[in-house]
């Protein structure tokens, strides 16, 4: 899969970018529900769009009880994504 290709499906929907953000700032992983409290997404969009960030390995899953969620901290499009976020006030900022 080439950068572009990677990127299209990574920055395709606010969804992605809302779940990004808002793994990028956890400090553990996340359930699908607190996905979905910090986000205000459907379940439906969160699952779908979940499915792609795994598939480009911008999130890893694990399966314990359930399944957890968290940003891909050793993926470097992650981390470039994380830096631009926090270099323009995107996350850290308070929700509005």
């Amino acid at each position: 899969m080439s950068s572009k290709e990677i990127i299209e499906i990574g920055l395709g929907s606010i969804g992605k970018i809302k779940i990004i953000k808002a793994l990028s700032e956890a400090e553990k992983m996340a359930t699908i529900y607190a996905l979905h409290k910090r986000t205000n997404l459907k379940r439906e969009d969160i699952k779908r769009n979940l499915s792609d960030l795994i598939k480009i390995g911008w999130v890893r899953e694990t399966k314990l009880a359930n399944a957890m969620y968290s940003a891909n901290r050793e993926n470097e499009y992650v981390n470039h994504l994380t830096s631009f976020f926090r270099a323009v006030g995107y996350i850290g900022q308070p929700e509005s």
